[in-house]
């Protein structure tokens, strides 16, 4: 087989077909959360599909390969599907770091929100006791709160 870009480029319907299904599997994944990115990812795959076939064809017009031999994968078609192979797996590094990246801020400002409110909770707590004690300290008659709210049913109905 002569190397040339048009048999490279015949031989890269594997690669089409690799790019195909990531896209689809990525379109299971996005649907529910990205609906636009996961349209672009569906169309993306049947588009790999579709150029796959359609260069599989073209190879066999121009004599690249045969119809018994098409099945085989040439040189030029690993090489192709190493790169996608390869930019998937940035993609899902990337994807993934991205999500720990959002889980620890998360995290953090859900610490922080918990912190902020026991601050509220301990100011509200000294204003009460300081109430308290400045009216004790005048000696004002000051009810002690209920523990706990007296419900209508179980009051008297005396």
């Amino acid at each position: 087989m002569k190397i040339t870009l048009e048999a490279i480029l015949y031989t890269q319907s594997p690669t089409l077909f690799l790019s195909a299904v990531i896209l689809l599997a990525l379109y299971f994944i996005r649907r529910k959360e990205h609906a636009i990115r996961s349209v672009l990812d569906l169309i993306g795959g049947i588009g790999c599909i579709v150029l796959g076939v359609a260069l599989y064809f073209i190879g066999i017009g121009a004599e690249v390969f045969t119809i018994k031999d098409f099945w085989q994968i040439r040189t030029p078609g690993w090489v192709g599907m190493a790169l996608v192979l390869l930019l998937a797996a940035v993609t899902l590094f990337r994807t993934v770091q991205r999500f720990f990246r959002r889980r620890a801020e998360a995290r953090s400002a859900d610490r922080t929100q918990r912190e902020h409110q026991r601050q509220l909770e301990d100011v509200w707590k000294d204003a009460y006791a300081s109430g308290m004690a400045d009216a004790m300290a005048t000696g004002s008659d000051v009810p002690e709160p209920p523990e706990e709210p007296v419900k209508p049913e179980d009051a008297d109905p005396a």
